[in-house]
């Protein structure tokens, strides 16, 4: 689906935090959606959870560095780290030039479907996140 020029395949989950994450037999993989890697530019930096590691709901799953700022990823769900995308330790920036083939860990926990969005909730919200950061540059 897209919303402006951005892509959401419908075959993911979402959270508002720029994140998808995409159910598979082996776990769920997470990563952050195009319009996430567009708003952070350029990811020069990536700090991964170790395997095996367990990640209390909202506790720091991820962190990565960018030219701007510094991000951190969180989830509303426990959850316990059984693979990281070892590629990214050396080139973070993919990232930024395929954000939806380019997974940053694979986890196993129990996502609830109230504590994600589906496609159709995640473009209504990023759609109205985008109107209003439009707004608000017309305006100055």
């Amino acid at each position: 689906m897209k919303v402006e020029d951005f892509d959401f395949p419908e075959d993911r989950f979402y959270l508002k935090n720029h994140v998808w994450l995409k159910p598979e037999v082996k776990g769920i993989l997470l990563g952050i959606t195009d319009l996430g890697q567009a708003l952070s530019k350029e990811i020069v930096h990536i700090d991964l959870p170790e395997v095996g590691e367990r990640v209390a709901k909202d506790d720091i799953l991820v962190a990565f560095e960018t030219i701007k700022a510094v991000s951190q990823i969180s989830l509303p769900f426990d959850a316990r780290v059984i693979g990281v995308n070892e590629a990214l330790w050396e080139d973070p920036g993919r990232i930024n030039s395929d954000p939806y083939g380019e997974w940053m860990v694979l986890l196993e926990g129990d996502f609830s479907e109230d504590k994600v969005m589906d496609v159709g909730e995640a473009s209504k919200y990023y759609r109205g996140l985008i109107e209003r950061e439009m707004e608000r540059y017309a305006e100055t």
